[in-house]
C-alpha cells in the first residue's frame, strides 16, 4: 500500500473535504486505528450521488485495507464507506468523477476475492458492495455460480441471489439469463421469490415467499433489508406497470401482514402515473364496505384519482364514516375531500 500511495500527486486531486493531500497519512493510519475512519468519510463520501476524483483514486487501498483481517473496524470500513461509495458509483449520475466506472471495474476482481473470505459477515459486505456498484457483470456472474455452489450459510446465498437481481433488474440480459438457469431448492423460498420477480413474475412463488420467514432478509445485514425494503425491491423487480405485476399488488392486498404496504405502494404508484389506475377502480365497490379502514379509506382516495364519478354514491356514503386510519387520516374528511373535487 505504501509504496502505491507514493506514486499518486494526491495534492492534485479533489476530495469532498477540498484538496486530498491528507488521504495517504489517513489511509496508513486506518491499517492501525479506527481515530482516522470519521476523516476518511468526510474526504471519501460525499451524498449518494457524488465519488470524487481522490475517492476513485483511493478505491483500491480501500479495497486492500477491507482485505486484512487485522484492520480495526474492517466490517464497518467495507459496509459504510465502501457501500456508501458503491451506492454513489452505481448511480451513474452527473456528479460521479469519469475516473470511478474505470477504477471500479479494474478493483473488481480484489472485491470479489472477498467472497472467499472465511466470514460469512465479510462475504456479505462485498456482495452488497458489488450489488450497489454494478457495472460489468461478465467477471462478477462465474463467481456468484462457483460461490452458489460452496457457499453453506443461508444469508449470504440469499445475498447471491440479490446481487444478480441488482444486475437484473437494470436490464442487464446476462444476469437475467443467469438467475433464469439457477436451480434454487424448494427450502430456500425467498432466493426463489427473487428469481421469480426478475424472471418470470409468478403471484404464487412470490407470495409463498413474502409470507414465509422473512428473517433470512433482514440476516444479509448490509443489504438493510426490512419488511418494507424487501416488497420494494420485489415491486421494483416485477415492475407493476403490466399485468402479472398488478395482479401481484392485488394479491398483496389481501394478505394482511402486506395491505398496509400493498396500499403505499399503489397510492405512490397512482400519484407518479394513472395510466393503469383503471385496472384497480373495479375494487372500488368492495373496498368500500370492506371492514378494514384502511380499505374504505383507500377506495375514497382511488375514486378521487381516477374521476370515477360512477362511484360518487359510494363516497357519499363514506362522508359519515368517522373511522381513522393509522396514520391519522379520517374517512369521512377524505371523503368530504373528494365529493368537492369531483364537483
Amino acid at each position: 500500500m505504501v509504496e502505491g500511495l507514493k506514486g499518486i500527486d494526491w495534492y492534485l486531486l479533489r476530495s469532498h473535504n477540498g484538496y486530498a493531500d491528507d488521504l495517504p497519512r489517513l489511509l496508513k493510519q486506518a491499517r492501525t486505528s479506527v481515530e482516522p475512519h470519521q476523516e476518511l468519510v468526510g474526504h471519501l463520501c460525499g451524498n449518494e450521488f457524488d465519488v470524487s476524483e481522490a475517492t476513485a483514486a483511493a478505491w483500491p487501498f480501500l479495497l486492500d485495507l477491507v482485505a486484512h483481517d487485522n484492520t480495526p473496524g474492517r466490517e464497518w470500513l467495507l459496509d459504510e464507506v465502501c457501500g456508501s461509495i458503491a451506492a454513489a458509483g452505481g448511480s451513474r449520475s452527473d456528479g460521479v468523477h469519469p475516473s470511478w466506472p474505470p477504477a471500479w471495474e479494474a478493483a473488481k476482481p480484489a472485491l470479489l476475492a472477498l467472497l472467499d473470505h472465511g466470514s460469512a459477515t465479510v462475504r456479505r459486505g462485498a456482495l452488497f458492495v458489488l450489488g450497489q456498484g454494478r457495472g460489468d457483470s461478465a467477471p462478477v456472474l462465474p463467481v456468484l455460480t462457483r460461490r452458489w455452489e460452496l457457499e453453506t450459510d443461508p444469508a449470504t446465498r440469499l445475498c447471491l441471489v440479490l446481487v444478480a437481481t441488482e444486475f437484473a433488474g437494470r436490464g442487464d440480459e446476462a444476469a437475467v439469463s443467469w438467475l433464469r438457469e439457477l436451480e434454487v431448492p424448494d427450502h430456500e423460498p425467498q432466493a426463489q421469490l427473487l428469481v421469480s420477480a426478475a424472471t418470470s413474475p409468478d403471484a404464487g412463488v412470490i407470495l409463498r415467499g413474502l409470507t414465509g420467514d422473512l428473517g433470512l432478509f433482514l440476516a444479509t445485514g448490509s443489504f438493510e433489508m426490512g419488511y418494507d425494503e424487501v416488497l420494494e425491491h420485489v415491486l421494483w423487480l416485477v415492475r407493476p406497470k403490466d399485468f402479472e405485476g398488478m395482479d401481484l399488488v392485488l394479491a398483496l392486498v389481501d394478505v394482511l401482514p402486506w395491505r398496509t404496504e400493498a396500499l403505499d405502494y399503489l397510492r405512490r404508484l397512482f400519484e407518479r402515473d394513472t395510466t393503469d389506475v383503471g385496472l384497480v377502480v373495479p375494487f372500488v365497490p368492495v373496498w368500500a364496505t370492506d371492514p378494514d379502514v384502511r380499505l374504505r379509506a383507500f377506495a375514497v382516495w382511488l375514486v378521487g384519482v381516477a374521476r370515477a364519478r360512477e362511484y360518487r354514491d359510494l363516497v357519499a356514503e363514506a362522508v359519515y364514516d368517522h373511522a381513522v386510519t393509522s396514520l391519522g387520516q379520517r374517512v369521512s374528511t377524505l371523503a368530504t375531500s373528494v365529493l368537492l373535487e369531483l364537483g
